[in-house]
């Protein structure tokens, strides 16, 4: 007997079914982006600083992945605009310690906003994830919840 397994767990569920895992999936993402702003905007209010970052290399000239260290948790986005990140690379050489001022949304992308002396400084990045730490993991629901909650495969 052949045997062609599918590379899509997906194509083998109804066509309703795959709706509502697709949905499901959208919802997640949402969430998880929703507390991802909250914990980087409580950050922001409490006037928390970046203390370290690492930027890398990467084939596109405007665009490069950075990892921050904002106070004490780790912060990697995936692209942010080059200028933006050697301006706060030089601010952090200056004064040791950037003021995270705020953060949001525009669409799909994040924005950063940095105190600096001269004028706030806006970091805008495509993807963004707070990294958890390393002694142990944040607090999520334990089991799914919605329409998808009783769907066995």
């Amino acid at each position: 007997m052949k045997s062609n397994p599918t590379l899509d767990p997906l194509d083998r569920l109804s066509r309703s079914d795959r709706r509502d895992w697709r949905a499901a999936a959208r919802r997640a993402q949402r969430e998880h982006e929703a507390e991802q702003l909250a914990a980087l905007q409580g950050l922001a209010q409490t006037g928390c600083h970046v203390t370290g970052m690492i930027t890398g290399d990467s084939a596109s000239g405007f665009c490069a992945p950075v990892e921050m260290i904002i106070d004490g948790r780790r912060l990697r986005a995936w692209r942010a605009y080059r200028p933006a990140l050697v301006a706060l690379r030089e601010a952090l050489t200056n004064i040791a310690n950037v003021p995270l001022a705020g953060a949001s949304r525009y669409g799909p992308y994040w924005v950063l906003t940095f105190k600096l002396a001269t004028e706030p400084l806006v970091l805008l990045v495509d993807r963004l994830t707070l990294l958890p730490d390393r002694g142990g993991f944040q607090t999520r629901a334990p089991a799914p919840s919605g329409p998808l909650a009783g769907v066995s495969l």
